[in-house]
């Protein structure tokens, strides 16, 4: 990553040393984004991430490097998911009551 110069370097220098880019993202300042995860396959404990990054490229019209930015692990913010459950009350008259009603009526 620190040989990648701002100012000098080419999308063809970093796609010779990189590869292609994970994403591409042509219309929002030219950027090539490189998703970089390892993980280690455990058997009877969930998967553990040893290493993770993202690297991220922007250009300008002559496909100069610009910008570059590297997100690292410990700068990830965590997602908390609840548990919780979304109670939902209905008072439509949906089909299946309709047909409840339908094959019930005049008993």
């Amino acid at each position: 990553m620190s040989n990648f110069k701002e100012k000098s370097t080419t999308k063809e220098d970093i796609y010779s040393v990189m590869g292609s880019p994970s994403i591409e993202i042509s219309d929002v300042e030219n950027t090539w984004i490189y998703l970089i995860s390892l993980k280690e396959k455990n058997v009877f404990e969930a998967d553990k991430n040893v290493f993770q990054s993202i690297y991220k490229f922007s250009f300008n019209d002559k496909n100069i490097l610009i910008k570059k930015e590297i997100v690292t692990q410990d700068s990830f913010n965590e997602i908390a998911f609840s548990t919780d459950e979304t109670e939902v009350e209905r008072n439509a008259y949906s089909i299946s009551d309709q047909l409840y009603d339908a094959f019930t009526r005049g008993q």
